[in-house]
């Protein structure tokens, strides 16, 4: 038993200086994603977009916001028979303030998951090929690095080549 538990120790001393030999051998960097997607030129500019449909969307709901309040209004000075008939047009166009509402932002969240889809399969193929070119064993992302030299973070370079491409 003895002669057993050696033999398996010495296994694993061989084994702990064989991978400390490989890990010397490996390049490896690291890619900071979080940031390459919110400085990627592409990330700005969709966003912008985006930003523009929710303005108008909202514009469009200040338009409904503005017919519901005149019916409110009107409500109050209008006898009781008419009031039924209001109130009922008052019911049509809050469903329709919320039926917009609904559309345009469930629309706007829709396209901006598409979108950043999009973006990061676009960062991990330039990451990918970033590698490949450069010879790289290993890279992973900043965010889940505790610590890493600098000389290893290719986070600007990565930003760097996907900006000029998306140019």
């Amino acid at each position: 038993m003895r002669k057993f538990l050696g033999i398996i120790l010495a296994a694993v001393v061989v084994l702990s200086f064989s991978v400390c030999g490989f890990a010397a051998d490996l390049k490896i960097g690291y890619v900071d994603t979080i940031e390459v997607f919110n400085e990627y030129q592409r990330t700005k500019e969709q966003d912008k977009q985006l930003e523009a449909k929710k303005e108008k969307a909202q514009e469009s709901l200040k338009t409904k916001e503005k017919e519901i309040q005149k019916i409110q209004s009107k409500l109050e000075v209008l006898k009781e028979d008419q009031k039924e008939a209001e109130r009922a047009k008052l019911q049509e166009k809050m469903q329709e303030y919320r039926d917009i509402r609904q559309k345009e932002f469930t629309d706007i969240k829709k396209e901006r998951d598409e979108m950043m889809k999009e973006i990061i399969d676009d960062i991990d193929q330039t990451v990918k090929n970033y590698a490949k070119k450069n010879n790289y064993d290993l890279v992973v992302n900043g965010n889940s690095v505790l610590y890493g030299i600098e000389s290893k973070d290719l986070t600007d370079k990565i930003l760097k080549i996907i900006n000029n491409k998306y140019k």
